[in-house]
């Protein structure tokens, strides 16, 4: 687990973040950069499948989402155009007429609050993930109430839920201050973050990026 606040121990070393200053490699293959004032940025390598993405969630939500219904949907949903054996779920309907009626249910949790997803096909990239002092409109919002947040792949995340024996692969996991965070990016290769109070609305929560 990675701490953004509190403090981190090395080698029996206590040091609060605002002490630290440089890089520091983990074994999973990521970066952190810490800077002062708790300013800083981590790097990691996502890789997608075929009809997958990158979710956003926090820990205490995983047991709601351990749901047929919305796991089905979720899969319905990763499916852009139709190509999977989903579509002979639904023979001679139009499936961006299925997808959208069939996914009602994940959009909702998403719309929540619940998660963030980025729908996308063949991705192996570095990404950052960065901390920032004020985001703007528009925003994804992310509801954190354990403050543990998980980023996985959609299909690892599937696949883990429907089989709970599996060991989960995760992209990385952060601690943070419980609360709601407004979420940024571009593309994926930069995603923004900054602890912040959501709008009373419905958010818009997943996005397909090509």
């Amino acid at each position: 687990m990675l701490l953004e606040y509190g403090t981190v121990n090395f080698t029996g070393y206590a040091l609060t973040l605002e002490d630290l200053c440089g890089k520091i490699s983990t074994k999973q293959g990521f970066m952190i950069n810490f800077l002062p004032k708790r300013k800083w940025y981590m790097k990691y390598t996502l890789n997608c499948d075929i009809m997958d993405g990158l979710v956003f969630i926090d820990e205490g939500y995983l047991i709601e989402l351990n749901n047929d219904d919305l796991l089905y949907a979720m899969d319905i949903l990763l499916d852009f155009s139709g190509t999977s054996e989903l579509i002979f779920d639904f023979p001679d309907e139009d499936w961006n007429t299925v997808r959208q009626r069939e996914t009602e249910q994940i959009r909702e949790f998403c719309g929540q609050g619940k998660m963030v997803v980025w729908l996308l096909e063949n991705v192996v990239k570095e990404c950052e993930f960065t901390k920032s002092a004020e985001l703007t409109d528009p925003c994804k919002w992310l509801h954190l109430p354990t403050g543990k947040l998980l980023a996985v792949t959609a299909s690892e995340l599937i696949q883990c839920l429907a089989y709970p024996e599996l060991e989960m692969e995760k992209v990385f996991e952060l601690l943070l201050e419980p609360g709601w965070y407004a979420i940024q990016n571009e593309g994926v290769d930069k995603i923004m973050y900054c602890k912040k109070q959501p709008p009373n609305s419905i958010f818009s929560n997943i996005q397909e990026i090509c």
